[in-house]
């Protein structure tokens, strides 16, 4: 139930009217204030994570890039290549790659495979010029590329005549480079030229850009990470060696469960049972009772002085001869009552009058 208080202010109102206008206007400017904070607030939550989630991104870009960077070096010490100026001469191949739609990471990739192939730099960075026009020709990566201008290097033109259909077999392979870069020639500029291979451009700058921003974090996962790293080890170890514990305890509780399952299970279908057999025995006793009744199929009749009527009382008499005028019988009529015994009282009087005027004895009520 609801109940609700009215409150009628009867006289000047006006300065409460006021203060109740001020207020609304003070909420709702608070209110919009704070719509107003929300915005920029979101906003610059969202920009947060989107710049945690970029620096992640780049950062990681950074550390593949100087993996790869590390992987060449590692390749061109291998082959006996390494030099004074080897490091410059990568820079300088990869900055030509890139003019060419090239990325850095394709370019360490094949100057790999042709510094193992040649050991010797300035003859690695001829051939991958050689290897870039071939990749655009045969619409291969540059690896690939590589691969195959490597293994004609060293006497297997095979995998080159495939990347180039036509190209005839030669004596040598100096020969050899020379047909293909016959037939090759100039495709790895014409591509850089094309709208691919600007948009290829355009899209590696903005990845160096990123590459750049990540090298700044480097330092610090490089000094978080050795940290870390035991850190998490050591929750690793831990981990190992609760889990022996663990599982036992598991498998008891599980067990433990399935038995508790079981025994409710049981449970429950038995207060089923019950319930249902003391449904039947109840139907059962009520058909009994209703079997013994003995006023089943009586109709019982009205009886007037049980009504709700007024409580003053009509009673009449009327008398009947039988047949023959040897009795007379006496009719009553009793209306209204709701008082058993006061009626019972008024028959008693008009029974004895009667038989005073019949000459009759008064009969038993």
């Amino acid at each position: 139930m609801t109940v609700g208080l009215v409150v009628d202010i009867k006289g000047d109102t006006s300065n409460l009217d006021s203060a109740l206008g001020k207020s609304k206007g003070q909420v709702g400017g608070l209110g919009g204030a704070m719509s107003a904070l929300a915005g920029p607030v979101g906003i610059a939550a969202a920009g947060v994570g989107v710049a945690v989630v970029a620096i992640g991104a780049m950062t990681k870009a950074a550390s593949e890039d100087r993996d790869e960077q590390a992987k060449l070096e590692k390749a061109i010490e291998a082959a006996g290549a390494a030099t004074a100026t080897s490091t410059a001469e990568v820079e300088e191949a990869i900055a030509a790659g890139q003019e060419k739609a090239f990325t850095d990471s394709e370019t360490r990739a094949g100057l790999e495979h042709l510094i193992t192939a040649t050991g010797d730099m300035k003859q690695a960075n001829k051939l991958l010029a050689l290897s870039q026009d071939v990749a655009r020709k045969a619409g291969v990566d540059l690896e690939t590329a590589s691969k195959a201008v490597a293994k004609a290097h060293a006497g297997n033109t095979g995998a080159l005549a495939k990347l180039l259909p036509g190209m005839k077999k030669q004596a040598n392979a100096t020969d050899t480079m020379a047909e293909a870069a016959r037939i090759a020639s100039g495709q790895a500029d014409l591509y850089a030229k094309s709208s691919a291979g600007m948009a290829a451009r355009g899209a590696d700058s903005f990845a160096e850009i990123g590459e750049s921003i990540g090298e700044v974090f480097l330092p610090v996962l490089d000094a978080v990470l050795p940290v870390l790293l035991p850190i998490i080890k050591q929750f690793g170890v831990l981990i190992k060696a609760i889990l022996p514990v663990l599982i036992p305890l598991v498998k008891l509780m599980s067990t433990g469960l399935s038995v508790a399952v079981t025994v409710l299970s049981k449970i429950v279908g038995w207060i089923i049972k019950l319930i249902s057999w003391l449904s039947k025995a109840i139907s059962q006793i009520g058909r009994f009772l209703d079997s013994i009744n003995p006023f089943k199929g009586i109709s019982l009749p009205s009886l007037p002085f049980l009504s709700s009527a007024s409580a003053s009382s009509a009673v009449g008499t009327r008398a009947t001869s039988r047949a023959g005028g040897s009795s007379a019988g006496v009719t009553i009529n009793v209306q209204g009552a709701i008082d058993p015994e006061a009626t019972a009282r008024q028959i008693r009087r008009i029974l004895a009058g009667h038989a005073i005027r019949t000459g009759s004895g008064s009969p038993a009520v």
